[in-house]
């Protein structure tokens, strides 16, 4: 993709936009696959019935403050989500492909800046960890995304600092992992342009993110009593940063941006970075990430793939703390990659574009195909409850099902989860998960009409156990694999 390359071709980046359409069309997540994912529904779900308290508009399990259940959630993230509950949730998981085109385009247009191939954003199109989260509803993409648009509005020729403000500010609205990402780009652009006017470019910055600022304070003020206290900080969330996976953790990003994307460890140098603020950001994320208690990943005992494999699948959700690092790292990364071209036969250069499409295309569909047969088996759990279970009845659901399937308050009114050693109400509904030929405990089924699911898919595997209340009948569940328990 050398420079004498670059007029004549100019069919990469389409290519690369249309193909990412189309995959995420045709897998578009049947549905979602975590607690988080369900917690971030029900807080949509509220915002649309026009309360920002989950439990005023159906069951949740969050944090109680002064009398309210408080989402840890975005409400600003969760709000984008709430209008779609009218026509259809599921159209919720297409905010964050939007935002992931959003930042291609964010991408493209820096590297035309700095002179560089629009080709080379590629290297965005190839992390696959914010690819894999845009088939979620969490707000890991569309808050990076801000965050890279903010930063993207600071490193030009003429700075726009009053919209990098707006933007760094909507980021953390929507996540506030992006704080730290915005304060220390923000920080050091400054300290480097220090001779440029800084206090006018400060006044500027904070006038950008002054609305978003007075917007969660107000939140903050209304959930927790306190404009500078989220609902994060009085969980204890700060507290886990204490870094005793660091050795290994700080390996696994710094050796996932040297795929993710491709040289993407030139982001901490100076020379490819063009001064100090990408490195010092993305240092600063990759320190945090490293010192958190944990990093996402498929659990590889509740998978049905070998072990091996499982672990390199477990390294795609594992970019979910790198992906604001990830992004910003594209243009170092194609500045560095570049320079090589340079050297290289025109030949080379040319192929390396179908490659990279083909590449792009491919493990795409793949990583797809896989997720998508995860969030098939979760939906056919989460079917099998909806049909077996009236809304309105009393259900006991083990901690299994919760965390697995997360059922949003459509499926259940009155869930109420229950320790396995417990015995619950005979005039409640049961519903146990377990790994296959686990048992649900005898006090959860006993003199009760009880169906189990077998839920089947190449990558995830369970047995869903449901009960009626004693002296019921279960209501028949169609299109779902069920055979009579075991005596």
């Amino acid at each position: 993709m050398g420079r004498a390359e670059r007029a004549k071709i100019q069919w990469l980046f389409p290519c690369l936009l249309i193909s990412f359409c189309a995959i995420y069309l045709i897998y578009y997540p049947p549905s979602y696959g975590i607690e988080d994912e369900g917690n971030i529904l029900q807080l949509s779900y509220s915002l649309s019935h026009g309360t920002i308290y989950p439990d005023h508009a159906g069951p949740y399990a969050g944090p109680s403050i002064d009398g309210h259940r408080v989402s840890k959630f975005s409400a600003f993230h969760a709000a984008m989500i709430a209008p779609l509950w009218k026509l259809d949730w599921r159209m919720g998981f297409g905010v964050a492909a939007l935002f992931f085109a959003a930042g291609a385009f964010v991408v493209r247009n820096w590297l035309t800046r700095e002179n560089l191939s629009g080709d080379w954003s590629v290297l965005y199109f190839l992390l696959f960890g914010a690819l894999y989260y845009t088939q979620t509803v969490m707000a890991a993409v569309p808050a990076a995304v801000a965050g890279l648009f903010g930063v993207s509005l600071l490193l030009r020729e003429e700075p726009r600092p009053m919209p990098a403000g707006l933007m760094f500010g909507a980021s953390v609205l929507m996540h506030p992992w992006m704080g730290p990402f915005a304060m220390v780009s923000a920080t050091v652009w400054l300290l480097e342009n220090w001779r440029i006017d800084p206090v006018e470019r400060a006044g500027w910055l904070f006038a950008g993110a002054i609305v978003p600022i007075a917007m969660l304070g107000t939140y903050n003020l209304e959930t927790t009593g306190n404009p500078f206290r989220s609902v994060y900080t009085l969980m204890g969330h700060q507290n886990s940063f204490v870094g005793d996976h660091f050795g290994s953790y700080v390996l696994f990003y710094v050796a996932s941006l040297a795929i993710f994307p491709l040289a993407g460890w030139v982001v901490f140098s100076p020379k490819w970075a063009k001064g100090w603020t990408l490195p010092a950001t993305s240092a600063a994320m990759v320190l945090l990430a490293s010192l958190y208690y944990y990093r996402d990943g498929l659990n590889v005992s509740a998978s049905a793939v070998p072990s091996t494999m499982a672990l390199i699948a477990g390294a795609i959700p594992g970019q979910r703390f790198l992906i604001p690092v990830s992004m910003v790292a594209c243009i170092p990364a194609a500045r560095f990659l570049d320079a090589q071209s340079e050297r290289m036969p025109s030949w080379v250069s040319r192929l390396a574009r179908p490659v990279a499409l083909g590449a792009f295309i491919g493990g795409f569909a793949v990583m797809s195909t896989a997720h998508s047969s995860f969030l098939r088996a979760h939906a056919t759990v989460q079917q099998a409850l909806c049909e077996t279970i009236p809304g309105n009845a009393a259900v006991a659901i083990s901690d299994d099902v919760l965390k697995e399937t997360a059922p949003i308050c459509q499926v259940f009114e009155h869930a109420v989860l229950t320790q396995d050693s417990a015995v619950p109400s005979p005039d409640m509904f049961t519903a146990w998960l377990g790994a296959p030929g686990a048992r649900a405990p005898s006090g959860w089924l006993e003199k009760r009409d009880t169906k189990t699911f077998q839920i089947r898919s190449w990558i995830w595997n369970r047995d869903l156990f449901v009960a009626a209340p004693s002296g019921e009948s279960l209501r028949p569940a169609r299109g779902t694999t069920e055979h009579t328990p075991p005596a």
